[in-house]
């Protein structure tokens, strides 16, 4: 049966309304105050001085600045790997599977876009944008796919999770200054740690996102969808073999990993994106959703709306800005 993905607009639908927009469209794309458009002609110079061929242009994530986006906070890693280690086993699955022949070309399970606004919590959306793909799996959602066209389609949506809770409720985390992958806070087995940890992840009606840390108050009287499992593909910290990575996003549909996002990362719009050898710390939070070995790259999808880049995904050159940092997996 075919799914009508819903994609969630949240603090976008504020951002629509704001004075440094103008009137004037560029390629569908609403633009921004002459100041940005001067920035991205900018960039496209430097590029093509460094003969990087990928297109960018005027998107709505350019009025927020990249420490307003980027929260990927590594001194945080500490707190995750008692529980990971939970899932060693499955690594090793993943390790056999790097050695055996994958596709050319795969998408794996992956729900729509969603746009994080001016808030650093591309960590929380990593987080409940691979639980989502994973309850897609599980319920036998169909894989996402490349359309003819280039455009991206999403698998669909079971229920819709909640990045506040994340966000709000996370005891570890730096809130919209930044936090890592929270899968720890969302296991039934480590629910009775206390304040900060639960059942799973309630849906987005329980908590709706609004790119703020609020109060962490909702209804325990809920639905919730738990982490089961996860674990890092390599050690969580660096970036793994392309084998490895392909291996665990062909088990399990998706990863969370950590890439530096730059200038050019912010302003890109479509091709595939290639890496700079300027500092490549990662800073930002996103999921690894397939590959296509033709291009060389990976399949990331975003949360910065789905007028970032392709409908909100990107293909990243593998190896480019420290694309793949810390990949993880989760199991619902």
């Amino acid at each position: 049966m075919n799914k009508s993905p819903l994609v969630s607009t949240f603090a976008f639908t504020l951002a629509l309304a704001a004075p440094s927009f103008l009137a004037a469209q560029e390629h569908g794309v609403q633009q921004f105050d002459p100041q940005l458009i001067s920035r991205v002609d900018q960039i496209r110079r430097e590029l093509r001085e460094e003969g990087r061929d990928f297109e960018v242009g005027v998107n709505p994530a350019m009025q927020y600045s990249l420490d307003q986006l980027c929260g990927l906070r590594p001194e945080l890693r500490q707190y995750d790997f008692a529980s990971h280690a939970q899932g060693g086993h499955l690594n090793n699955e993943v390790e056999d599977l790097a050695a055996t022949p994958l596709p050319a070309a795969f998408t794996g399970w992956f729900s729509p876009v969603k746009d994080q606004g001016q808030c650093g919590s591309c960590w929380a959306f990593a987080t409940i944008g691979n639980l989502e793909g994973a309850a897609l799996k599980k319920h036998g959602a169909p894989q996402g796919r490349v359309n003819a066209d280039g455009s991206i389609t999403p698998s669909g949506v079971i229920t819709t999770l909640s990045e506040q809770q994340v966000l709000s409720c996370n005891p570890d985390g730096y809130g919209c200054q930044g936090g890592w992958y929270s899968y720890d806070m969302l296991m039934p087995a480590n629910a009775n740690r206390g304040a900060g940890y639960y059942q799973g992840a309630v849906p987005a009606t329980a908590f709706p996102y609004v790119s703020n840390r609020v109060a962490c108050s909702f209804s325990l009287d809920t639905s919730y969808t738990p982490v089961t499992q996860w674990g890092y593909v390599g050690n969580g910290y660096s970036v793994p073999s392309v084998s490895a990575i392909k291996a665990a996003i062909y088990k399990w549909g998706s990863v969370s990993i950590g890439v530096y996002a730059d200038s050019a990362f912010q302003a890109y719009r479509r091709g595939v994106f290639t890496g700079t050898s300027r500092g490549n710390q990662p800073n930002h939070a996103v999921l690894l959703v397939g590959w296509d070995d033709a291009k060389g790259a990976w399949l990331l999808k975003n949360s910065w709306s789905s007028q970032w880049g392709i409908n909100g995904f990107m293909w990243i050159k593998y190896g480019a800005n420290s694309v793949g940092t810390a990949p993880a997996w989760v199991v619902d």
